[in-house]
């Protein structure tokens, strides 16, 4: 409690103060925020189309190889003839020496270049390299270009690989490279050239102005095939999603958090260039900013706190007191107790409200002891007005059967059972909860003795789920029911009766239904009943739905339902809404 009051004090002080320092700050980092992101993505625009203008002019070199190669006929021809022919002129030997020469030059000049291969299809499965010449598959140590060649059977066209290979057996760790592949059909002509990828990553790397940016390639597929390897910024999942995306600029939420996205798509080649900064790294400044405010905000608050200890402590103990005080009056197991000595005002109130708390828990006290007993005494009384009707009825209903019977006491003898049964259910403990499965018996019970009495005049059906019969309630619900039914309804009616009991559960309340053919009830004597119900009217000929209404109300209060519905001549409906009760009757 203390500390609570200490706090709101607290805030009393620290809230004019801190709220000119936090609009100031965060107006600052937004503001810094706007900028340097609209400044980052024109600067990654234009390092990433750097990048791709560097990138594309090495890709020419692979032009101007085709255009030295291929589209020089006679050079190819003679290339042709070299690689198809099973053995060698002395025309076509010196060909192949002066093309090889050149392409060793050429691939010695360029540090980016790793190797060039010419492949025309031959029966003897050679190629010419620029590092050894005219060599077969078998004894060569990169072969798995020729796979990925000659797996291809579409138009002419190009595409790009990264791939690792082996130079010597002894290797343990193999290089990597990146692939580019020339295609030409129908002579199935393949230029196949390959790149040192660390040069290029080291270009990019040299380009970036952030620590942790990333800037890739992705190559047709959308796979990486040059990075800067500045970390594992990036996931397959995300290059996957950045490759998909429409947007040239936009933030991606990664494993390593928010990332700071541009993209650039070549036309020629259909790659993608992208560039990946973490906003960690790129809001270093706006960070900056907020860590100060929040500097600031904690010197406010170091001011305000003493400020506020030095004020709050003066006046605590009293308030202190009058808490405490309040407290013990609410736990009605703390004995309380006024000050013996009025010194101050706060003594003074203190003495006030001890002699008002005292005597209201007195007070308090009373009133629920009172409660209690008139609940239980009118639950008792009201079970004993409705059992001694009954018994007199029942007991009336036995003499004159078994003076009709004269000796047969068939029937007596059933009755004289079923009214063993239901006094010994309405006589027990009164308070006791029962399952609705016993009450059903005994309106059972009831009902085998009014139907012996009545020359069976009616039929009662019931309808319910056996669920039902488990859940709890209080006594003598149906039975009352079911006798308003016969004697105000049944027994005035000419020709056979009908009741219909039914009881149906939906969700967490239960309704129980007892609907009759009888004579029912015109409009003005079903608004006297409803009336007398509201006002718990004792005086009445409908004892039993009365009494029934009444314990109800006793039980539930306000959560329960009583409405009856009737119409002269048609008969008439009880329905009562009750809450269900699991099963702890006993």
């Amino acid at each position: 409690m203390r500390e609570k009051y200490f706090i709101k004090q607290l805030m009393t002080f620290l809230i004019p103060l801190l709220i000119p320092i936090i609009i100031l700050g965060s107006l600052s980092t937004i503001s810094v925020q706007h900028d340097i992101k609209a400044d980052i993505n024109q600067n990654s625009s234009f390092l990433l189309l750097q990048s791709q203008t560097q990138l594309e002019m090495i890709l020419n070199e692979l032009d101007t190889l085709y255009l030295a190669l291929y589209d020089n006929t006679n050079i190819f021809n003679e290339l042709s003839s070299v690689l198809k022919n099973p053995s060698y002129t002395y025309e076509s030997s010196t060909a192949n020496s002066i093309i090889s020469s050149f392409l060793n030059a050429f691939t010695s000049s360029k540090p980016y270049i790793q190797s060039f291969y010419l492949y025309v299809d031959n029966p003897y499965h050679r190629f010419l390299s620029s590092v050894d010449g005219l060599v077969t598959l078998d004894h060569f140590y990169d072969t798995a270009w020729y796979s990925e060649f000659m797996e291809y059977s579409g138009p002419a066209t190009k595409w790009t690989e990264r791939r690792n290979i082996r130079f010597y057996d002894f290797e343990n760790d193999p290089t990597a490279i990146v692939t580019f592949y020339n295609v030409l059909v129908p002579q199935k002509i393949g230029i196949i050239l390959n790149i040192r990828p660390k040069y290029i990553e080291n270009l990019l790397d040299d380009i970036t102005t952030y620590d942790g940016q990333q800037l890739f390639v992705l190559n047709e597929e959308n796979k990486v095939i040059f990075s800067n390897h500045s970390g594992e910024l990036l996931q397959a999942k995300d290059i996957y999603w950045i490759a998909n995306q429409p947007a040239s600029v936009f933030d991606l939420n990664t494993s390593q958090g928010l990332v700071n996205v541009t993209k650039v798509e070549s036309e020629r080649y259909k790659w993608k260039y992208v560039s990946a900064i973490p906003h960690s790294d790129l809001y270093k400044t706006p960070t900056r900013i907020f860590k100060y405010t929040l500097l600031f905000a904690v010197i406010a608050i170091i001011c305000g706190f003493i400020l506020t200890y030095y004020v709050v402590r003066r006046n605590f103990n009293q308030l202190k007191m009058i808490r405490l005080l309040i407290k013990s009056a609410e736990d009605r197991h703390v004995p309380l107790k006024p000050p013996a000595k009025i010194k101050d005002q706060y003594s003074y109130i203190i003495h006030d409200m001890m002699t008002h708390f005292i005597e209201h828990r007195y007070i308090h006290t009373q009133l629920l002891e009172k409660k209690y007993r008139l609940q239980v005494m009118e639950l008792l009384a009201l079970q004993s007005q409705i059992n001694p009707h009954f018994l007199y009825n029942t007991l009336h209903s036995v003499y004159w059967e078994s003076v009709a019977l004269t000796g047969q006491p068939n029937k007596a003898s059933e009755m004289i059972e079923d009214l063993s049964d239901i006094l010994s259910y309405s006589f027990s403990n009164p308070t006791r909860t029962v399952t609705w499965g016993e009450e059903i018996a005994n309106a059972i019970s009831y009902i085998n003795i009014q139907k012996k009495r009545y020359k069976d005049k009616f039929d009662v059906i019931y309808e319910y789920d056996e669920e039902i019969t488990e859940l709890s309630t209080m006594k003598l619900i149906l039975q009352p029911l079911l006798e308003n039914s016969i004697y105000h309804g049944i027994k005035e009616k000419d020709g056979p009766g009908l009741i219909k009991v039914k009881l149906a559960r939906r969700f967490e309340r239960l309704r129980i239904t007892v609907t009759d053919n009888g004579i029912g009830m015109p409009p003005h004597s079903l608004t006297e009943v409803m009336r007398r119900l509201d006002i718990d009217e004792e005086r009445t000929k409908h004892v039993g739905l009365f009494n029934t209404n009444k314990r109800l109300k006793l039980r539930y209060n306000e959560l329960y339902h009583l409405r009856i519905r009737s119409k002269q001549g048609f008969g008439t409906m009880v329905e009562i809404t009750i809450p269900i009760e699991e099963d702890r009757h006993g």
